[in-house]
């Protein structure tokens, strides 16, 4: 069915709503049935969506004093992509700064996380600018460490280098501790920590991770930590 929407367009209708609108003398929309149901099909995914988006931030939110953590979306991709690239990011890692493509890679791995485990990283952004200062959380990253470890949530954090030295990453990595053990009634977390990176060593044991265990991850000296309770 074809009709005229208020801009003067024509357009192809679906259950009385355009389902696209095209030009005044443009060809005549051929809108089969397989075309309409598909149309159908397309608005209701994108309607299912963004429903699915609203309750996920809905319920994976959390402030605290300074700052709010959420799950990424890709409005935070340039953001994200710059933080990834600088090199301080990576001082205990055997790998350099990410590309763009990687960047997006690792933002839709985050973004994956939540939509099948339930839960994942957050990103932090300081509630007095709107800034994103990092990512922390929990992930299930497959490292074939053993059981002790790969079949538990383990802990991540990063605090971009403008915002370090503020308490961020104890602030926020204690509120997405307690936000993943409420969600998946974890009793056992874990962490891995390059052996001379006392900043977040410190952290671990605010948090009350352990160390039980070293290994020669990728070429660098790990320690291996747990929280029980």
């Amino acid at each position: 069915m074809r009709n005229k929407d208020q801009g003067g367009r024509s357009a192809a209708y679906i259950g009385g709503q355009p389902a696209f609108p095209v030009l005044d003398g443009a060809e005549p929309i051929d809108v089969s049935p397989r075309v309409s149901g598909m149309l159908a099909h397309a608005q209701m995914r994108e309607i299912s969506k963004e429903v699915a988006k609203e309750l996920l931030f809905a319920e994976a939110y959390v402030e605290t004093e300074r700052l709010t953590l959420r799950p990424l979306q890709l409005e935070d991709f340039d953001a994200y992509a710059v933080m990834l690239a600088d090199p301080d990011c990576w001082t205990y890692s055997t790998r350099g700064p990410m590309t763009s493509d990687e960047a997006y890679t690792r933002l839709l791995r985050q973004a994956g996380h939540w939509a099948l485990l339930d839960y994942g990283l957050f990103a932090v952004f300081e509630k007095e600018t709107g800034q994103l200062v990092g990512e922390v959380g929990y992930g299930d990253f497959h490292r074939e460490l053993g059981e002790d470890f790969d079949r538990h949530p383990e802990a991540s954090w990063t605090i971009a280098k403008p915002f370090q030295g503020k308490g961020y990453a104890s602030e926020a990595a204690s509120a997405a501790l307690e936000f993943t053990e409420d969600r998946l009634i974890a009793t056992r977390t874990v962490c891995m920590i390059h052996h001379e990176n006392k900043a977040s060593i410190r952290i671990a044991r605010k948090l009350g991770f352990k160390a039980f265990d070293e290994m020669v991850y990728r070429g660098f000296r790990a320690m291996l930590f747990k929280r029980e309770h």
